[in-house]
């Protein structure tokens, strides 16, 4: 069970790592830069899962809320 876990944890770094790289390779910023923030997603991501069940909206589409103009 633990290695599973282990095993999608590296998949999801490897994704978030190859995106950030991509990204800033389209952006034409430099690679020490994009080490840098593929670094730091790789280490917050998990914090960003736990925060997101926190912050995300509460209401759904098609509720009847008033609408802002």
């Amino acid at each position: 069970m633990i290695r599973t876990i282990v095993i999608v944890a590296v998949m999801v770094v490897a994704c978030s790592a190859a995106w950030v790289f991509t990204d800033a390779r389209a952006r034409g910023i430099p690679a020490r830069k994009a080490a840098t923030w593929a670094a730091l997603q790789g280490v917050e991501w998990p914090l960003f899962l736990w925060l997101y069940r926190r912050a995300r909206p509460k209401g759904r589409r098609g509720s009847s809320q008033p609408q802002v103009p």
